[in-house]
């Protein structure tokens, strides 16, 4: 019986998508926001908004994950975590990067958005 050539050491494919999550994710400069699809567009994951959801979950500790948000609309975004305890640190977190929140707690994109041609 033939064993099954090993794969070459590296970076399963799950490991990679995350990596390149993660370096969008450290390129959003303090003070700007970017949605969980943007995030996926700009890692190469058209449509990949639940991976990097799921990438966020488990990202490093040095990770700026707060400026990850939920998109509401073209206009807005918001807070999506669930858990109340980590909804409101994040949104701490992003106050004290001046990323304020209108009144009904949304993020204005056009204001605090972030894509790479910002830069």
């Amino acid at each position: 019986m033939k064993s099954k050539p090993k794969s070459p050491a590296g970076p399963t494919g799950t490991e990679a998508l995350s990596a390149a999550i993660y370096a969008v994710v450290r390129a959003i400069p303090r003070g700007r926001v970017a949605t969980y699809g943007q995030v996926a567009e700009l890692a190469g994951l058209p449509s990949g908004h639940r991976r990097v959801a799921r990438a966020m979950k488990t990202c490093p500790a040095s990770l700026p994950w707060q400026r990850v948000v939920g998109r509401k609309d073209a206009r807005r975004a918001h807070v999506a975590i669930m858990d109340c305890e980590h909804a409101a640190l994040q949104r701490r977190l992003l106050e004290a990067e001046n990323v304020c929140f209108d009144e009904a707690g949304y993020i204005v994109l056009r204001r605090y958005g972030w894509l790479p041609t910002d830069r």
